[in-house]
């Protein structure tokens, strides 16, 4: 049993974003789908998905041609689609989103709230009996892996077939994705297939039977998980082999300047509790943690003082007070994770989310001059690597890691030498590994022009490969900066705990 795309063509103006590709995905199998960024993989998934229609081509299920022109009829043919970025409801229950659109409700409309409960925990029990989430309390408020266990269960709760997993790790610590490998390996043994696609060929490799590479809207390969390794995986993507391409080659860090860019005394957010911290121009300084470890609160709190309680900063000298538009006018930048939800305009061009920062850039006494614009966002569309059909094309059609350079690109545009910092979170969320190295690659850049660049961040391997220092946070205070010449994963894991490596 299983789903056949033969032939797929889609074209979009300005470009072929697939050519002919042949894929089937069995009911019985977890089938890995690779490729860099701008390969073709989110196109080729949201066709099967039913989010978009394929120029030439044809979907069979059982040998039998289908068109799925929405999400809807391919979710009657058996076909979920579980996005990268989300689609759950913040405000909702998590039981409301799982029945989202097939709520148990009386005459007139009123809600069945007590039957909406039960449906949902036995939804929840039914495919997932050893989770425990409390359904009753709003996404929002629940932790990254419970949220993604919350849209499985949904896009599940139907008579499922395939299920697409779209970077479905891509935001959870090492713990919580153990736990959601062994969810997603329990779905082919009970009539489920999974098209899973991750940026982390470790993962791919584990948990696929079948792996198919994509590279530039074509398919390059489809063979059995077993069969190669992550080099052979990342040469077949790439057109080269892992040692000349790595992503991960340690580059010379560039000399630290004498200059205090950054300055923290006493800060207290949330739980976050930092006696001081100090940043330098042109150091890249990590920090990690584990889940609630306060790494991400004091990074997120710092730009958006959000839950500050007290404490003061320091940009190049100068105390600064106030709201974000004071931190971004005394050259404070932030690129933050959950880049669909926290950065971006999904339904704005390219355009229109490169220029939202610096809007008046190329505006002369209130006009604006499009000669001017056209060429800024072209200049930062070529200093990042964008792949994009146009300038005007939606951000929601482009794929994640070059979405994330548009997250990165707006402070960029317009920006001359504005920013004496920049605070990233999670600067690779999502992103292959063609795409983090142009990412790391802006990082350094930055930092060799004297910017003071922090990076909060889950990937220790990242973290590593980029910083210069990092900061190990451990039940939301700070530990001892650990420099670069001590970089292990024994001393990283020690400081994470809090017990010497």
């Amino acid at each position: 049993m299983s789903v056949k795309l033969a032939n797929i063509v889609k074209d979009f103006p300005g470009g072929r974003a697939l050519n002919n590709v042949n894929v089937v995905f069995g009911f019985d199998e977890i089938h890995g789908l690779i490729g860099e960024n701008g390969a073709g993989k989110s196109t080729l998934v949201n066709i099967l998905g039913g989010s978009l229609a394929p120029s030439h081509g044809e979907i069979l299920i059982e040998g039998n041609a289908v068109k799925l022109t929405t999400p809807r009829l391919a979710l009657l043919h058996g076909i979920a689609h579980v996005s990268q970025e989300g689609s759950l409801v913040p405000q909702l229950t998590g039981a409301e989103n799982i029945l989202l659109g097939a709520e148990p409700r009386r005459l007139g409309g009123v809600l069945r709230h007590q039957e909406l409960m039960e449906q949902a925990n036995s939804l929840l029990h039914k495919w997932f009996p050893e989770v425990s989430i409390s359904l009753d309390q709003p996404v929002g408020e629940l932790d990254v892996a419970d949220r993604k266990i919350i849209e499985i269960v949904r896009a599940l709760r139907g008579d499922t077939s395939i299920l697409i997993l779209d970077e479905p790790t891509a935001a959870l610590q090492s713990r919580e994705k153990m736990q959601l490998w062994e969810i997603i390996r329990s779905l082919p043994a009970r009539g489920v297939g999974v098209v899973l696609i991750s940026h982390f060929l470790s993962e791919i490799k584990q948990l696929s039977d079948r792996i198919t590479v994509l590279r530039d809207g074509e398919h390059v390969d489809t063979l059995g998980a077993g069969d190669t390794t992550e080099s052979g995986l990342v040469d077949l993507m790439l057109r080269r082999s892992a040692d000349e391409g790595a992503v991960f080659k340690k580059k010379p860090s560039q000399p630290v300047g004498k200059t205090t860019v950054l300055e923290v005394n006493d800060w207290k957010a949330g739980k976050v509790d930092v006696p001081e911290f100090s940043l330098k121009a042109g150091e890249i300084v990590g920090l990690i943690g584990l889940t609630g470890a306060g790494h991400f609160g004091f990074a997120r709190s710092l730009y958006s003082r959000q839950g500050l309680l007290s404490g003061t900063v320091r940009i190049c000298g100068k105390d600064v007070a106030g709201n974000v538009r004071e931190m971004q006018r005394n050259g404070v930048a932030f690129v933050p994770d959950h880049r669909m939800e926290n950065a971006l305009m999904p339904d704005g061009s390219v355009t229109e989310n490169l220029s939202m920062v610096h809007s008046s850039f190329a505006a002369n006494h209130g006009v604006l001059n499009l000669a001017a614009e056209k060429t800024e966002v072209m200049r930062i569309v070529d200093l990042l690597n964008i792949k994009l059909n146009n300038r005007n094309q939606l951000v929601r059609e482009l794929s994640g890691g070059n979405k994330q350079k548009v997250s990165l690109g707006k402070w960029l545009y317009g920006a001359a030498d504005r920013y004496r910092v920049m605070i990233f979170i999670e600067p690779t969320e999502g992103v292959d590994i063609g795409a983090k190295q142009e990412i790391y690659r802006q990082i350094r850049a930055l930092a060799e022009q004297g910017v003071g660049v922090l990076i909060a961040s889950s990937d220790l391997l990242e973290i590593e490969q980029v910083t210069q220092r990092v900061v190990p946070f451990v039940h939301g205070r700070p530990g001892k900066s650990i420099p670069a010449e001590e970089f292990s994963e024994a001393r990283f894991i020690g400081a994470l705990t809090g017990e010497a490596a």
